[in-house]
């Protein structure tokens, strides 16, 4: 297992974990990311506990719906790039810091610049495995893609439209050289395999 897996491997794993450890002060408590989510996706249909709540999270119901859908999108991609990165997919270096990025603009959004002072260690911890990733990722894809080009290069060198290189160069060796006889009383240049000169008729 090279060192790129192995990062993708432990950010992936860092991940998951983030998305369940608590991220930030929200509202009245300090809640993880897939708590939010949860208590979105459970109340999303009660128009009375879904007003209440967007009020809560900011006096404008339009704010307040754009940051609750970025912290749901933000989970689905923390667990998705973890899950991708676990399961050594490239995606995992592109998810996971895209959740990252997206849950930080809705910490800004709620809070503003005193967001520092409402996060929690899922945060820090969602970075890190964010970090992580990106450097498994950088380091992985260019392996993976140096073995393409080898399979690739591989098979240009076995195959040239359909047949095997090198097989008109093995079919032209394999004929064998144009050998004529000369007449020796006219010179004349006979077939290899005639006994009498066409040109005189002198034995060959």
């Amino acid at each position: 297992m090279n060192k790129g897996r192995i990062l993708s491997l432990i950010g992936g794993i860092i991940l998951i974990v983030a998305a369940f450890l608590p991220f930030s002060y929200f509202v009245d408590g300090l809640y993880s990311t897939f708590e939010i989510t949860v208590a979105v996706l459970m109340n999303f249909t009660d128009n009375s506990v879904m007003q209440n709540f967007l009020l809560q999270v900011n006096p404008s119901y339009g704010m307040a719906a754009m940051i609750l859908a970025l912290i749901v999108a933000g989970f689905l991609l923390l667990t998705i790039g973890g899950l991708l990165a676990i399961i050594k997919k490239a995606g995992g270096s592109i998810a996971g810091p895209g959740g990252m990025v997206v849950l930080t603009i809705a910490g800004f959004l709620y809070a503003g610049a005193l967001i520092f002072g409402f996060l929690g260690i899922g945060f820090y911890l969602g970075w890190l495995g964010a970090i992580i990733c990106i450097i498994g990722g950088v380091i992985s894809p260019d392996k993976d893609k140096s073995k393409i080009n080898v399979s690739v290069n591989q098979q240009q060198n076995v195959t040239t439209n359909g047949a095997p290189m090198g097989s008109t160069q093995s079919t032209k060796n394999s004929t064998p050289e144009y050998i004529t006889k000369y007449c020796n009383k006219c010179g004349y240049q006979n077939k290899a395999d005639t006994s009498f000169c066409v040109n005189c008729g002198n034995r060959l």
